[in-house]
């Protein structure tokens, strides 16, 4: 069975996708970039000392080698080395003092002729070997020796340069922690010592004694040789790899800190759109009373009271729909009922005038018999009203006497305070209060608020009917002392059918709300458990 993705993984989906891949990728290319950045520090640093090697050979070899051509360029060695004068073996005076003027970084020179005959040879007194393998290495030197005349090629002088001379004592220290500078000559022959195989020098890269080592190289014209520096790899790139490992572990923190929150955040989020989601099913299944909370004041808040105030929208119009089905099923059984009621009222009526006519002139039972016709007369208009009412909601209103509507009321719902052992006061209006309305209806409205107030009376209980102007209206009251009612049974009483007493048919107050807002008016039912109820009905003065 396949499911599909809920909410909150697609969510943290997101977030994998949008923050967390992201950094992941960050962390992997500082990972990847650390040792090469090592790598390049430490080429750009060997570069630079390089550099400053070859910047500092330069001007010296230029005085060395202005030394050497002036020996070169003498008149001595000039006309031994063109054969017009006779190899002694020994340099001529004007040159030994040239010689003897050099600088002390050259060892010695050999003036050799066209045939590779040394002609003579000057030598210095050796001196003890220094540890510095720089300090004791010798440059060998060739100079092409011309004749001035003709410019042709007559030999060469063959000179020993101490490499100290040429680099200088300051680029004999190391340059970079660990590096070796190593001097190669044109043949490639190495001048100083090194602990590397000249092999190895040859390469960019190299393994020696279990470390990487990286090599630069400066290849000078003049002087003849190769400036190799060489050093390890590791002290660069540890730094950078260990500011990596801790960058990759602070963004490892924050993924991981990231994630959690944003667990937390759609478990939050995703949590009251479940609770939403319960509601609105719930609402499908008929239970129009659920509700769901509101949190905050954000989007799913603002859903979450929508869907509240829907629903609660949903239930009053379904609730108007069941009362008015309910009040059409009122109308249905009030015609039915009016059916049965009004044929036996109309045979008993015949019946009476019959019996009027039978009953002697002046018999004290006409009047008897006159009081059952009124009566009769009186109900049959009262069904007919209430019958009106029920079916269409419309009454024919024409001004009547309120008082007398009152006590009629009354008057039929004494026998159901007697029953019930308590007491039923009219408050009698000192002058007639004529309003516009049905008297049937409102005599029928009034007898069903007080049989419930009795009904709700134990003995001794007490109630009281009555009347008062306010204004354009008159307020008609009815008040008991007796059980009282819940707030709940409070909201449902004006619904058909509602009853809480056994028998009860749960029509008297949907029929008496009717018959009130026939009139113009309403109930309004105040009422507290234990301490007994008020109705009023407000109805139009005449």
């Amino acid at each position: 069975m396949n499911r599909s993705i809920s909410l909150r993984a697609r969510i943290l989906l997101l977030v994998l996708a949008v923050a967390l891949l992201p950094l992941g990728l960050v962390g992997w290319w500082l990972t990847r970039t650390a040792a090469r950045s090592g790598e390049d520090l430490l080429r750009l640093r060997l570069d630079e000392a390089l550099e400053r090697a070859v910047a500092e050979i330069g001007p010296r070899w230029v005085g060395h080698r202005s030394r050497l051509l002036a020996i070169a360029e003498s008149e001595s060695v000039q006309r031994a080395l063109s054969g017009t004068v006779a190899n002694s073996g020994e340099a001529p005076a004007d040159v030994t003092r040239l010689v003897t003027a050099l600088d002390p970084a050259v060892e010695s020179i050999r003036a050799v002729d066209g045939t590779n005959a040394a002609i003579w040879t000057f030598e210095r007194a050796a001196e003890p070997p220094t540890a510095d393998a720089l300090g004791s290495a010798l440059l060998p030197v060739r100079l092409d020796v011309f004749e001035r005349v003709s410019g042709h090629p007559v030999g060469h002088l063959d000179a020993r340069l101490r490499l100290a001379a040429l680099l200088g004592s300051r680029l004999t220290t190391p340059f970079v922690a660990g590096a070796v500078l190593a001097v190669t000559d044109a043949s490639g022959a190495s001048l100083v010592s090194t602990p590397f195989d000249p092999v190895d020098l040859a390469m960019p890269r190299f393994q020696w004694a279990g470390e990487a080592w990286l090599t630069e190289r400066r290849t000078l014209a003049e002087p003849r040789l190769d400036l190799i520096a060489a050093a390890p790899l590791d002290p660069f790139t540890q730094p950078f790899e260990g500011a990596a490992q801790r960058g990759l572990w602070v963004l490892l923190g924050a993924a991981i800190v990231g994630l959690v929150l944003a667990v937390v955040i759609t478990a939050r989020m995703t949590g009251r759109l479940s609770r939403l989601a319960r509601a609105a099913d719930a609402v499908a299944h008929g239970d129009l009373t659920r509700k769901t909370e509101v949190e905050g004041t954000d989007e799913v808040a603002r859903v979450a009271h929508a869907f509240n105030t829907m629903t609660e929208s949903l239930g009053r119009t379904l609730g108007e729909l069941s009362q008015r089905e309910a009040l059409a099923a009122v109308g249905s059984f009030a015609s039915e009922l009016a059916h049965e009621v009004r044929n036996p009222l109309t045979a008993i009526h015949v019946d009476l005038q019959v019996v009027e006519e039978q009953l002697p002139i002046g018999s004290p039972l006409r009047d008897i018999q006159r009081g059952a016709l009124e009566e009769i007369q009186r109900l049959d208009g009262t069904v007919s009203g209430v019958l009106q009412v029920a079916r269409s909601g419309n009454i024919a209103l024409e001004p009547i006497d309120l008082a007398g509507v009152l006590a009629a009321a009354a008057r039929a719902a004494q026998p159901e305070f007697n029953r019930q052992r308590a007491v039923l006061e009219a408050d009698a209006a000192a002058e007639p209060v004529i309003v516009q309305g049905d008297s049937g209806a409102l005599r029928q409205l009034v007898l069903n608020l007080l049989l419930n107030a009795a009904q709700a009376l134990g003995e001794g209980g007490r109630a009281t009917v009555g009347q008062r102007a306010d204004g354009q209206q008159v307020v008609i009251t009815v008040t008991d002392n007796g059980v009282g009612m819940t707030p709940e049974v409070l909201a449902k009483v004006r619904e058909p059918f509602f009853t809480t007493r056994d028998g009860g048919t749960g029509l008297g107050l949907a029929i008496a709300d009717r018959i009130a807002r026939a009139h113009g008016g309403a109930l309004e039912i105040e009422s507290a458990l234990g301490a007994g109820t008020v109705v009023r009905v407000r109805v139009a003065r005449a």
